[in-house]
């Protein structure tokens, strides 16, 4: 992946006539198959399908081109979970640069959960092989250009084929985007606008030599920030196709102090962050809007905490140069070939080691304004408060997760392939969909909290007279 990367994008002959189909769900000897299994976060998502499917009575396979590599993943899983003792889980030859054998895999199950990445590169012959055999398909990608691209390409297909396709089944974008979800069920008045503060953290100090990131996730960064006329492209298309209406960057508050708890008397300095959660929570408003006839007229913007000033202008000026940097061929070509030197030992090849990714955490914090109509609580204040008794509301939502970029994304990978398949009457029949657009009828919210892959709590609900 190097050189003309952007050149690189493996994409699938665009006629569906010339393929030969079969589509009968009722025929499919999986329920889901983890393309991609032998890679960096393939592997965690492995581990978690290998413990679910016993949990849900699922039949798995794994697929990818290393039959070694994938047959040692096997083995490690083996190993680690009780109840494979007959090493039972098969293995599928299947390679993104021969749709022939993309075809094959998916009409031999209900769902795809695709670990293979940069999405922009190697992501649309699988979602295409997909749509095609009416097979539904879920991953973990955070590349704004290739969902966008996708839901442009091939929504109507999807939704003609009863395909579903959900993407940003991860970090990014599950918990902005079902957390706007709870809180819009959560508020008890007229929902206006959700600013929503991401915050990265470590539970404790680890003194370590270790990556933060797998070089994978970098790489897709730097496609994201090289790839602005092509995501701009395809977001103007999409947003004219489908009537999608975005709010313009508040540019007042993309540096800011903000407290973000009621619990705790500090204000810390944030960055806004549109990309890609607030680029998700869009679509999926705007779905529920046009699809759902549900009563969305709010605004949400998304920011990342940084904690101090200083951190938050080195923050900010070190996503400017990389993005100057990614946009020409020769500094590109160095990010991608030396992520290591390049991301300051953030990234490598091996990614973050196990104390790293014990020790990660997020919170997300949701913070809902609007209005409700109540009445005030002593009769006097009746006569400063206005006619209508209409008063302001602000409801505090937080979301916390542990080993948010690999540990909780497996699970959430996972669990939102087993929801389309246990809980398909309440999903949309088909379309190329967002987590909330997806599941937001569904018991998504409620696995992930079973299973201890998130929280989703009520922080404080203020009234104010």
């Amino acid at each position: 992946m190097e050189g003309k990367i952007l050149d690189q994008e493996t994409v699938a002959e665009h006629n569906p006539a010339s393929e030969q189909i079969t589509n009968t769900k009722s025929k499919r000897k999986y329920d889901i198959i983890i393309f991609g299994a032998s890679g960096f976060t393939g592997q965690f998502v492995v581990m978690e399908m290998g413990r679910f499917s016993q949990i849900y009575n699922l039949t798995w396979a794994i697929a990818g081109r290393n039959a070694v590599k994938l047959q040692n993943v096997l083995d490690k899983l083996y190993k680690t979970v009780d109840g494979y003792e007959d090493k039972k889980i098969d293995i599928i030859y299947a390679d993104v640069q021969d749709i022939k054998t993309i075809m094959k895999m998916t009409q031999t199950t209900s769902v795809v959960i695709n670990c293979t990445g940069p999405y922009y590169i190697y992501g649309e012959v699988v979602v295409k092989s997909c749509v095609l055999t009416s097979t539904h398909y879920v991953d973990v990608t955070g590349e704004s250009l290739f969902m966008e691209k996708m839901a442009y390409i091939y929504n109507g297909q999807a939704e003609e084929n009863n395909a579903i396709i959900v993407s940003a089944l991860g970090m990014e974008s599950v918990p902005a985007d079902l957390g706007v979800e709870f809180l819009y069920k959560s508020f008890r008045g007229e929902l206006k606008n959700i600013d929503i503060y991401m915050k990265l953290y470590s539970s404790s100090f680890v003194l370590t030599d270790s990556a933060l990131i797998h070089d994978g996730t970098w790489i897709s960064a730097i496609l994201h920030m090289a790839t602005k006329k092509q995501r701009l492209y395809y977001r103007n298309l999409l947003d004219e196709s489908m009537g999608i209406t975005r709010i313009k960057p508040n540019v007042s508050k993309i540096l800011h102090r903000r407290q973000i708890s009621t619990k705790v008397d500090k204000k810390n300095w944030c960055l806004a962050l549109p990309e890609p959660d607030q680029a998700v929570i869009t679509r999926s408003v705007h779905h529920a809007r046009t699809k759902d006839n549900l009563p969305y007229n709010f605004n949400v913007r998304n920011y990342v905490v940084c904690g101090g000033l200083i951190s938050a202008i080195i923050g900010l000026f070190f996503f400017v140069l990389l993005s100057i940097m990614a946009i020409f061929e020769p500094t590109r070509i160095l990010l991608i070939r030396f992520p290591k030197w390049c991301s300051l030992g953030m990234a490598t090849k091996t990614g973050p080691n196990e104390n790293i990714l014990k020790n990660s955490r997020m919170s997300l914090t949701l913070i809902g304004h609007g209005t409700t109509s109540v009445k005030p609580p002593i009769e006097n204040l009746k006569k400063t408060t206005y006619k209508d008794n209409t008063t302001t509301r602000q409801t505090i939502i937080k979301v916390k997760a542990k080993n948010p970029g690999y540990g909780f994304t497996s699970k959430a990978v996972v669990l939102g392939a087993i929801t389309i398949i246990k809980d398909q009457i309440n999903i949309p029949k088909g379309g190329v969909l967002t987590p909330a657009s997806a599941f937001r009828n569904t018991q998504f919210v409620k696995r992930l909290m079973d299973h201890d892959a998130a929280i989703f709590e009520i922080e404080s609900d203020l009234v104010t007279y």
